[in-house]
């Protein structure tokens, strides 16, 4: 890459150093002018352990912007309906759900590809069926090779054959974008109506999170998402109590030596309140871009 290529930062990004941080990937975005954007994301490929890293993030952020006192926690529920059933010491019972969003659906089919091919760089043997299926979206001499090999023998398409990408780590991945027309807006209220639609029982005592895996959106285009929301009463409807944007950059499998944002989308007054008493007491520090740290 050229030296004197100006990379510009995605304003949803970490602000600590990324060197021996985990679980995080940088993505760069070339846009129509010739700019390159960089945005880290936070990069689990078991979509299982992924929740449960964001699920633990949430846990901190509740226990340290509202309780404000050590709790004990206690998972009730996995995917029954909602992915996390959750009971603390102090009393509160309530359901985590947790939902994508991404720049459109090519981009997280895309994502979703990556992710399958990082789940099994780690592995010696893969089914030859997974390989064929990695080879169908990747290519490459080495799949293409050990697929012949093991049609020459015989080999079913459920068995298992050594992988020709094993412990194959550092990819870089290279591919084109699709028409992005939707706004950060539109994107929000489909995937919660999506939620909506399928109708589960205890939404009013469930909080929802909204898993940010957008490359093109920055900070302002939350702000203008929120406003029109609001403006347009699209969350009036909404039964879920509470509804996060959250963005991930980079964390430990056991929710640790993290970062990430989480930035409301809908709250009860009270805590609007307990935000704002926060704020104009400094308990709460926001920078010039109106960012909160912790």
């Amino acid at each position: 890459m050229n030296n004197n290529l100006k990379i510009i930062q995605n304003t949803f990004r970490p602000i600590k150093p990324l060197e021996g941080k985990s679980n995080y990937k940088r993505y760069f975005r070339i846009e129509k002018d010739g700019s390159v954007k960089e945005r880290i994301f936070l990069n689990v490929p078991d979509i299982s352990l992924r929740e449960e890293i964001i699920c633990k993030h949430y846990l901190s952020f509740l226990v340290r912007n509202f309780i404000q006192n050590p709790v004990g926690i206690n998972f009730t529920a996995r995917d029954n309906p909602w992915d996390f059933g959750v009971e603390l010491s102090n009393g509160l019972l309530f359901n985590v759900e947790i939902i994508s969003v991404a720049d459109n659906r090519w981009l997280h089919e895309k994502m979703k590809r990556e992710e399958e091919f990082e789940k099994i760089v780690v592995r010696k043997f893969v089914p030859l069926r997974k390989l064929k299926k990695i080879h169908l979206w990747f290519g490459g001499e080495k799949s293409q090779q050990a697929i012949k090999k093991a049609e020459k023998e015989s080999i079913k398409a459920p068995e298992q054959i050594t992988n020709p990408f094993y412990d194959e780590h550092g990819r870089i991945y290279i591919s084109d974008s699709k028409d992005e027309p939707k706004s950060l807006s539109d994107l929000i209220i489909e995937s919660i109506e999506k939620k909506i639609c399928k109708n589960h029982n205890n939404i009013e005592n469930t909080i929802l999170i909204i898993d940010n895996r957008t490359s093109r959106f920055e900070i302002e285009d939350y702000r203008k998402a929120i406003s029109k929301l609001e403006s347009e009463a699209k969350l009036t409807n909404v039964n879920f109590p509470e509804v996060y944007f959250y963005t991930g950059y980079y964390s430990d499998n056991d929710g640790n030596n993290a970062e990430y944002s989480f930035a409301p989308i809908k709250l009860p007054q009270e805590k609007w309140s307990q935000l704002r008493r926060k704020i104009e007491s400094k308990d709460i520090v926001l920078n010039e871009s109106g960012i909160a740290y912790s």
